[in-house]
């Protein structure tokens, strides 16, 4: 035995996550949606993976709204700016 716990029968690094409020509600939440009988284990997992997700998917994002307010500025993007310009004046009217 090592440290606080005994060696693990497996090849990857395992993390220590404080079971604070914040994480014991994501865990609840979690388990209504895995199963009730979910690990905590599994749960922390799965949530984890579907944060990178998640994470990844925003930044995409900020990255296609950066490069579409870059083509904006540089006249490619398409938009009829003139049109856009004017749009309220010929609502109104």
């Amino acid at each position: 035995m090592n440290g606080y716990t005994p060696s693990m029968a497996s090849r990857h690094p395992r993390v220590q996550v404080p079971v604070d409020a914040a994480v014991a509600n994501a865990i609840a939440e979690g388990r209504r949606v895995i199963g009730q009988a979910a690990p905590a284990s599994q749960v922390l997992r799965t949530l984890a993976l579907r944060g990178a997700e998640g994470l990844e998917a925003d930044h995409a994002a900020q990255d296609a709204g950066r490069e579409f307010l870059v083509s904006v500025a540089d006249g490619t993007s398409g938009l009829d700016l003139e049109a856009l310009r004017t749009v309220r004046d010929r609502a109104w009217h």
